[in-house]
């Protein structure tokens, strides 16, 4: 391997995980004058807690089980104030002990929503003189404490994970509190196998779970038998309505089961529609919180609500909440209506946990949320719509009872509540493990991801973590030894799904990054208006955008160029006609543009640009080919490799017909269909007979290609290191060629240097290396 390593000795460049600054412990004196200083700056503060909860009854016995363990499973029922009320007691307890400078708090939340909620909430109750050592930390935004010592930071768990790859035994660090433990995410799974590593290394650390509704004896016997601390909550009465009540109360027909029949758990959007239309005529007054399994049936809902005449008289307040909104869009939903209004949320399970809207009285619960699960025949990843569990419909009830008696309808029978599963699957048992691999061999790159990955509270099959770490080899990420290659260390820099990261250093190597940017950043966030009304609209506008380039990803490209072209030159109406003619979200574009600008951060991390701005900037020598679109394509294809498709025209029927200008589409794994979201769909011909992708959904057995893009035989050849042979055809792509075609168009066409920082070692990435090693 003969390039420099960019991931360094961790121990020699420890970060403050509050402040993000070079860590540096404080001497005995410093330590002393700051104890002092927090003291006598509390004591002026006194801050009060505004309202009494259930848990502050139980403040000493938390505290003191914390100070005696270094690990403790808090069981905290819902509402009893876990959330607000834990990382405060333990911050002031530390500080009023003379041990304020030592104490650091970092208290994790699964979204960041609650992070942002949260941290702004505590402040406010601390008051005015002490917010300063409040801060949250979420992608995208961040507002730390002001300074370490005596310092309480909400974030993210994604934000803890990449915190712990500059500071590994989390230095400085007093406690990690791991907020709503029993949602049991990938991510959240990996954090307590790291956890428990550091404390084997911090012995002045220690870690709180905090739970509402998991299974607390297993976490306890999977940090050692540590003690589990019941806390009460308290919960306003909340009337329970299944479907069955719900409709007699309509004056509905109840339908009739078929016990034969296929389960089609998809939730019926005009119902949902019609029992909101039926509590804002009937209900009490008071919020509704609408909770449905993803922003495409949000949309719906809400297109439903505006077309009914009695919501077009302005009286209701109607607010989407998804994961995908920015920060300060989710923040709307805390606000109250103008008097006579009322509010009505729609939103997915962002809203489950962690998070209180003060003023909800009614929820409406459709019993389902999306999940992720995966076929590794088919090797594709699906978005399900699933039940939600047991657990999930006590956390949905909860949100109607925590500031006053409500009511909750649940749209689904009564006996399908039996049915449920107690706790919902850990994710990590039904998703793709390459990003958990990589993350695994950042945090232990000299363990076997097998290893690793038997050291987690549920270990996913030996199968999955071996297709993961199959799949980081296909694409150069790994090498046959598990270790990280040149290639695998930078795109462990990227916060994105490794292929996408692939991309993305690709596309600073060859000259072409803004596009690359753009592209990445639509795959992770849709920038069209999406809607089942508005489906046509959006492939009108992508059929347009594409032109003759047979590419959706040059189609997220020139979307996200235009935008950024008005927003410089632009003015309102200009920007606003943009987004009408290209049924565009402001929002979605606002979101991508937060993207981008972390992406450039990524690039600029793993050394493989001068400065991150530069990458936005169309006239500079990190875009000089950035108007080259097979070349674009060509670095798309070497990214998502080996995701190809061949096309073959000429199809034979079931029925033994031959029809000649049919197309069939087929890839490794097998025969594939492209789904109508990519422009590529219903096309009779096609310039090229390969096509590449990144997104694939499954549907009653099928696999349909979501997006796509035809790349040119020569691509195939040149940046692949494809075996494929095509009889009659003009070329031949064989392995033991394409390193010295590469290097000679590499060399001629002159765009193999890439833009390095003053300083670094350029040619450590010269035409002399194999460039096989990053492709």
């Amino acid at each position: 391997n003969k390039y420099p390593p960019i991931i360094p000795n961790l121990s020699d460049l420890v970060t403050d995980a509050i402040t993000g600054r070079p860590y540096r412990s404080l001497s005995k004196h410093e330590a002393q004058q700051l104890n002092t200083y927090l003291q006598e700056e509390w004591e002026r503060a006194n801050p009060r807690l505004s309202v009494e909860l259930p848990v502050d009854a139980h403040r000493q016995r938390v505290v003191s089980v914390v100070q005696s363990s270094r690990v403790v499973v808090i069981a905290g029922e819902t509402g009893c104030g876990k959330t607000t009320r834990i990382p405060r007691f333990l911050l002031e307890e530390c500080v009023r002990d003379g041990e304020g400078a030592e104490c650091n708090i970092l208290v994790t939340q699964p979204r960041r929503i609650s992070a942002v909620s949260v941290a702004h909430r505590v402040a406010h109750e601390m008051g005015p003189a002490l917010k300063h050592s409040v801060g949250y930390q979420v992608r995208l935004e961040s507002r730390p404490p002001e300074h370490s010592g005596g310092a309480l930071l909400f974030l993210t768990v994604g934000v803890l994970l990449k915190k712990l790859q500059s500071n590994p035994t989390l230095k400085g660090v007093s406690h990690v509190v791991v907020d709503e433990v029993h949602e049991r995410d990938i991510n959240t799974d990996l954090l307590l196998a790291l956890l428990r590593s550091a404390l084997n290394e911090n012995q002045d650390l220690r870690v709180v779970l905090m739970s509402a509704t998991g299974d607390n004896k297993r976490l306890s016997e999977y940090f050692g038998g540590c003690p589990i601390v019941k806390v009460p909550g308290f919960m306003h009465p909340v009337k329970d309505r299944f479907l069955e009540e719900v409709l007699k109360e309509m004056g509905r027909r109840i339908p009739v089961q078929d016990p034969g029949g296929s389960e089609d758990i998809a939730p019926d959007l005009v119902l949902v529609a019609d029992v909101i239309e039926h509590i804002d005529k009937h209900g009490e007054p008071g919020a509704v919180l609408c909770f449905l399994p993803g922003w495409q049936d949000i949309k719906t809902v809400q297109e439903k609500l505006a077309a009914k005449s009695h919501f077009m008289s302005g009286s209701q307040m109607i607010l989407p909440l998804h994961s995908s909104l920015s920060v300060a869009d989710q923040q709307t939903v805390f606000q109250h209506p103008p008097v006579g209004q009322r509010k009505i949320v729609l939103a997915t399970n962002i809203a489950e946990t962690s998070i209180t809207i003060d003023d909800i009285v009614h929820v409406v619960d459709a019993g389902t949320h999306k999940e992720h699960s995966y076929d590794p025949r088919t090797k594709v990843s699906c978005l399900d719509t699933v039940w939600i569990s047991r657990s999930n419909v006590t956390q949905r009830k909860g949100r109607a009872g925590r500031c006053q008696p409500g009511q909750s309808y649940h749209l689904f029978p009564r006996s399908q509540l039996d049915s449920m599963t107690p706790f919902p699957i850990p994710e990590i048992l039904r998703t793709p493990l390459e990003n958990l691999v990589l993350q695994a061999k950042i945090h232990s790159p000299n363990s076997k991801a097998i290893d690793f990955l038997s050291q987690v509270l549920d270990s996913p099959e030996k199968e999955a973590v071996r297709d993961a770490v199959q799949n980081l080899q296909d694409i150069g990420v790994l090498d046959k030894t598990e270790s990280m290659t040149a290639l695998g260390e930078r795109v462990a820099c990227m916060s994105c799904d490794p292929r996408l990261g692939k991309m993305l250093v690709l596309g600073a190597m060859f000259r072409c990054v803004l596009p690359l940017l753009s592209i990445a950043a639509c795959l992770t966030r849709d920038p069209f208006y999406n809607s089942l009304q508005n489906r046509a609209l959006v492939n009108k506008a992508k059929e347009e955008l594409s032109g003759f380039s047979y590419s959706d990803y040059l189609v997220f490209s020139r979307v996200v160029l235009g935008w950024r072209r008005l927003q410089q030159e632009g003015d309102r109406d200009e920007r606003d006609e943009y987004l009408d003619k290209y049924t565009l979200s402001r929002t979605g574009l606002r979101f991508i543009n937060g993207l981008i600008s972390q992406f450039c951060e990524n690039l600029h991390e793993a050394e493989l640009v001068s400065r991150a701005n530069d990458c936005q900037r169309q006239n500079s020598l990190n875009n000089e080919h950035s108007d080259q679109d097979e070349l674009i394509k060509g670095v798309l294809l070497a990214g998502l490799y080996p995701n190809l498709i061949q096309v073959k025209k000429g199809v034979v029927t079931k029925g033994g017909r031959f029809r000649p200008n049919s197309m069939s589409f087929r890839t490794h794994t097998g025969p594939v269909l492209l789904h109508r979201s990519t422009v590529n769909r219903g096309k009779e011909d096609l310039p090229s007979r390969w096509l590449t992708f990144f997104g694939a959904v499954k549907s009653n057995g099928k696999v349909f290609i979501r997006d796509s893009s035809t790349v040119h035989p020569l691509a195939l050849l040149l940046l692949t290191d494809s075996d494929i042979r095509e009889t009659g055809a003009t070329f031949c792509a064989l392995t033991e060629v394409i390193n010295t075609a590469m290097l000679i168009v590499f060399i001629v066409v002159g765009i193999i240097h890439p833009v390095y920082p003053a300083g670094y070692n350029s040619c450590a990435l010269s035409t002399h290396v194999s460039i096989s090693s990053l492709l």
